[in-house]
Order: C-alpha cells, then structure tokens, then sequence
C-alpha cells in the first residue's frame, strides 16, 4: 500500500507539472516574438549598412537617410534596438554600432541636456523625452553590457535629459495656465521617462515631477469612449460637435504606451484604468488587416496606414497589458504582418505602394519602430493566448463615437469611416471634416479609399516626404469645385449637419454641407450648399447627389497599385484585386479620369498609396450624381 501511494504520488506530481507546463507555454507568443525578432534584426542589419565610417565627428556614426539625403537627429532612438541585438546574439558589430550612434549624437546634444530633432534643420528638443525612453530602456536591459566610462557617461547624458525636462513645463506639463497647448503626446511620455530615469538614477524629484504631471493627466481623457486628447490647440472648449483635439496615431504609438509603462512601474491603478479603456477605445479602429484607421486624427498627416511616420509603435504598451486583453496580441501580430509588407530589401517604406511608385524609403520608420519591436521584445513573455478576434473583425451595422463624432460601419465584408470630426489641427486643411467617407475597406479587396490631408503641404518638413512627382491629388471622396486654382470642397466645411439613419441591413448618411476652402471661404458667386446620401449595405456604398451644376464634381480617388490592372468607360471601372474586381459603376452622371503620372496613377505620400484620380459630372439633365461601389 505504501508503495501504492508513493507511484500515485508521483503519478499525481507528474501531472500538476505537465499542467503547469501547458499553462507556461503560449506557441502563439512564442511564434509572435520570434517574427517580431525576425522583422527586428533585417531591419536593424540593413539600417547598419547606412551608418558613416569617417574621421570626421560630424559624420562618424551617423545614419544617412536614403530618402531625405541626411542625418535625422532622432536615429540615437536605435540604440535600443541595438543593444537588444547585442545582447541577444552576441555579435560585438550591434554593440559596436550602438555606441557609435551615441557618440554621433553629440553633434545634437545642447548644453541643457536634451537633444534636438535635426542637425541645422529643426533645433526642436522636445524630442528629448523619447531619446530618454530609448536610452534608459537601453541601459535598464544592457547596460551591463557597456565599459564603465560608457555606462557613465550614456548615465549622466539620462540625468541631463531628466532637467531638461523638469525644467520646461511648457513643453512637458500639462498646467497650461497663461501658456498655448502643447500636444498631448509630449507629456503623456514625459510620466515613463522621468520616473524611470528618477529610479535609475535615485532622482526622488523626477518621479514627483512625473506623478504631478499623471495626476493632471487624468482630465484629458474625454467623457464618453475615453479617448485622450490635446494633439491640438483649443483644449478648452469643445467644437461645434462637442470635440476635442484626437489623434489617434500618437496616442496608441506614443501617448497610451508610455503612460501604461508609467502607471505600471508607479503604482498607478487610477491611470493604468484610464489608459485601459482609452486602448480598448482606440483598438476599435484597428482594420482587419492591422491598419491604424487614422484617416480622422488631428494629426492625420504622419499618417503611414500601418503606423506613423515617427512615433514609435504601440507593441510594447499594448503588450503589457495583453495579459487580460488576449486581443492585444491579435492586433501585435496582425500589424507585424502588415509592417512585413510595406518592408522592401531591409527598409520600412512610409505607405504601401512607396515601393511600387519608385518613392525610397526615409529610414526614420525603420528605426523608430525597431525600437518599438525591441520594447516590446523586452518584456517578459504573456501567458494567454491570442483571441483570434479583433473589434473590427464582427460585423456589427453601425457604431457611433460621440466624442470624435464618427461612425465605423461594418456590413458584410465591408469596413468604412463616415466622419465629421470638426476638431482642427493649428494648421489648416489636414484631415477631412464635413461629412465625409475617410475610408472603405474590403475583406478581400482591401482598402479602396483613404482620406489624406486636405491640402499637401509639409506642415513638420523635417519628418515628412516631399511630392516629387508632377501631379498630387487628395485621395478623400467629395465634392469639389475648382475656381480660379482654389479648391471649394465639403471636406473643410465647418457648418455640415449629418444625419445618421440605421434600418436593417444597411445605413444612410444624409450630409447637409457646403463647398468651402481651407480657410471655410465660399467660392466668388458666394454660398454653395450641396445635401450628399450615403447608403452602407452588404452589396458595397452607393453615394446620391442631386441639384449639382455643371463645374461641380464629385472626385472619387480610388486606390490602386501601378500593379492593378483597371477597365475604364465613362458608366463602369473595374479594379483587380486580389482575385476579384472593385466594381464603381455610374447611374447617373459620367466619369473620367483626372490627369495622371507616366503610371497612370496618382501618388500622396500620406498615407502612401496610388490612386486613380475619379472624377464624376453631373447628369446635364437631371443634374445628378449617382455612383455604386462594389465587389465581385
């Protein structure tokens, strides 16, 4: 009998192990860090094919870009990247490399301890907070790795970049009294940086200022879905549509993360729920292809659809609260694979057909979203699985977002945006306002409109691209009306009316706008108001104007690579994709086909795909558009 119970014993023992193995181990964690590693180590080796090899201290270390044909000032954020690399492989060359990025940032550190964003291009600092993140990340995870002066010197540059930051509360506190807003993003990531610096450090006075600054946080979060805002002026008083300034590619890849890194290493349960909700919030517009669906932010114009153009990436933040969000690590793996894509021969390009336009690629996404995937990778690994769903995955009919008054529609394989976020950036002509279809989006087809800026131009210059093709259109649908070279749409117009109307199976936007410029100024002749229907269905979106006049369009740019081959006549286009045909056909009205480059296309550099420039004319009898938009 004793013998009996000691075999089950150990029988039973056997067991609660295998069980605790199975609980440990997550295949689908697993296979997402070592693709996530994969994608991190070809970018972070062709990025080291770029780094200067020359006497000079001004070049030495240096990263030139290949698109912009310069030095960023930002490229010491690939230290950390690096250093994980180091670590992880033992090969001295990231090592190596790393502390060669750092000494060529000497030539953007100011005696006040930040760095600026560029050399002789923008003397910006404000930057200093994610240089901070990165080398303090860097240190945290290798500094053991490093010689002492190394470690001693990369330690005291950290305790320059705490004063700096405590010492300028108009860029990084959130107490605005007699001082204009300054974007949300700024302070939201000052909280992580200097509380982790003041634990590194043993600065008790950095991690004060840090949980005054979360503590003045926690207003900034908006009544009803949670979003965070202040990536715009007028945080006062809410727009005419009760909003207020929302972007959401810099909250989910800068703003959100840092500040659950924040909250997590602080303590800070109050925050960290605030944070939790605001992300859920946010993942709502994550496309089912990993997309970021900011064809409505503020901030719109570093849009890049997988991502922006240099924030950082929303994996590490994200996963550090996956552990109670399995869908968290859906939304991680998803957006990897669409990161995958847009990466030609080592590089991430700034949209999806940068490659296949012959646009290069600003190394500025490769290294700020390196160092995004070796964040994450830092973190120890989850113990759930991925839930295989993301919120935009259901087919829901119609979910309306109050405090951004916007619409994300969901019928069959079909996903759109319907928008009339009124909240303005401190530039004019950015993201589309008066009732306006900012994206569509086919389960097979893929996207078929995006919204770009209004109007293109280089509002930050040192982190955007130029146009250097002949022709630039915006890829948003409207109506258009083109007087004296100014273009009169509804997509500024300020004073638009939308009525939404849900009945089953399908949904009708009744927009009542008129056709303004940037600046909300009627065309010579004065007031043209114009009423719009959008109709969703399962079938695709058909769009109904009446009342139009003749110099009066509707500008329908629809996406599609050099690569796609289209049919054309003046009633019906027909776009491969993807085993299948974007279907745009017209009942009343006739198209054509705007002027194109020698590709027959038109490329915007925000948020990075090619169009065919639509454009439809008014019946000259009944003075109608009407066009229907499916998929066969």
């Amino acid at each position: 009998m004793k013998n009996l119970f000691i075999i089950m014993m150990l029988l039973y023992a056997s067991f609660l192990s295998g069980q605790i193995r199975n609980i440990n181990e997550n295949p689908f964690d697993d296979a997402l860090r070592s693709e996530a590693d994969k994608l991190l180590t070809e970018w972070m080796d062709t990025f080291s094919t770029y780094q200067c090899n020359n006497p000079n201290p001004a070049l030495n270390g240096g990263i030139l870009c290949p698109a912009c044909a310069r030095m960023h000032g930002r490229i010491g954020d690939a230290v950390l990247p690096l250093m994980y690399l180091a670590e992880k492989t033992g090969n001295n060359k990231y090592l190596h490399g790393a502390k060669r990025l750092m000494a060529w940032m000497e030539n953007v550190h100011r005696p006040d301890g930040s760095w600026m964003n560029d050399v002789h291009v923008s003397d910006w600092n404000g930057t200093t907070v994610f240089a901070s993140i990165a080398l303090y990340e860097a240190l945290h995870y290798h500094g053991h790795l490093l010689d002492d002066s190394t470690r001693n010197h990369w330690k005291q540059q950290l305790l320059q970049a705490g004063e700096f930051m405590i010492n300028n509360p108009f860029i990084y506190s959130r107490k605005r009294e007699g001082m204009r807003n300054m974007n949300i993003n700024y302070s939201a990531s000052a909280t992580y940086a200097l509380y982790a610096i003041g634990e590194l450090c043993n600065r008790p006075d950095f991690k004060k200022e840090a949980q005054e600054i979360a503590s003045d946080l926690k207003s900034y979060f908006t009544k009803n879905e949670c979003f965070l805002y202040g990536e715009g002026p007028n945080i006062n008083s809410a727009t005419r549509n009760g909003c207020f300034p929302t972007d959401l590619l810099y909250n989910v890849e800068e703003s959100l993360p840092n500040m659950a890194y924040y909250a997590a290493m602080a303590n800070d349960k109050e925050l960290l729920s605030l944070v939790e909700c605001s992300m859920n919030t946010h993942l709502e517009f994550m496309l089912p292809d990993g997309a970021w669906d900011n064809s409505w932010g503020t901030r719109n114009f570093k849009w890049t659809y997988w991502g922006g153009r240099t924030s950082d990436g929303f994996m590490g933040g994200y996963y550090k609260l996956a552990a109670r969000h399995p869908e968290y690590l859906e939304a991680i793996q998803r957006n990897i694979q669409l990161l995958k894509k847009a990466t030609h021969n080592g590089l991430l390009y700034g949209g999806m057909h940068y490659f296949a336009s012959g646009i290069p690629p600003c190394i500025h996404h490769t290294f700020g979203h390196a160092k995004a995937l070796a964040s994450f990778l830092e973190l120890p690994p989850v113990k759930t699985a991925a839930s295989g769903k993301l919120p935009r995955d259901i087919t829901y009919g119609t979910k309306y977002f109050k405090d951004i008054h916007t619409w994300l529609l969901s019928y069959g394989s079909w996903r759109s945006t319907f928008t009339g976020y009124d909240a303005e950036y401190k530039v004019k002509g950015t993201h589309p306002m008066g009732g306006a279809l900012s994206l569509l989006w086919h389960a097979q087809a893929g996207p078929v409109f995006t919204a770009t800026m209004n109007q293109y131009k280089l509002i930050e210059a040192p982190n955007m691209q130029s146009n250097t093709r002949k022709y630039l259109t915006g890829g948003t649908p409207r109506i258009e009306l083109i007087q004296n070279g100014v273009a009169y749409s509804n997509l500024d117009d300020l004073n638009t009316s939308i009525t939404c109307h849900e009945r089953e199976e399908a949904c009708t936007f009744t927009v009542h706008t008129h056709l303004v410029d940037i600046n909300q100024q009627a065309p010579l002749q004065g007031e043209v108001a114009m009423t719009m229907n959008y109709t969703y269905s399962e079938q695709g979106v058909s769009i109904h104007l009446e009342h139009c006049n003749e110099p009066i369009r509707l500008m329908l740019p629809v996406i599609a690579s050099p690569e796609e081959n289209i049919e054309f006549s003046s009633h019906e286009v027909y776009i491969r994709k993807n085993k299948g045909v974007v279907c745009i056909t017209c009942e009343s009205g006739d198209m054509e086909i705007a002027f194109t480059d020698d590709d027959q296309r038109i490329f915007n550099p925000v948020p990075g795909f090619s169009f065919i420039p639509l454009q439809v004319l008014p019946d000259k009898m009944d003075k109608k558009i009407h066009i229907n938009i499916s998929f066969r």
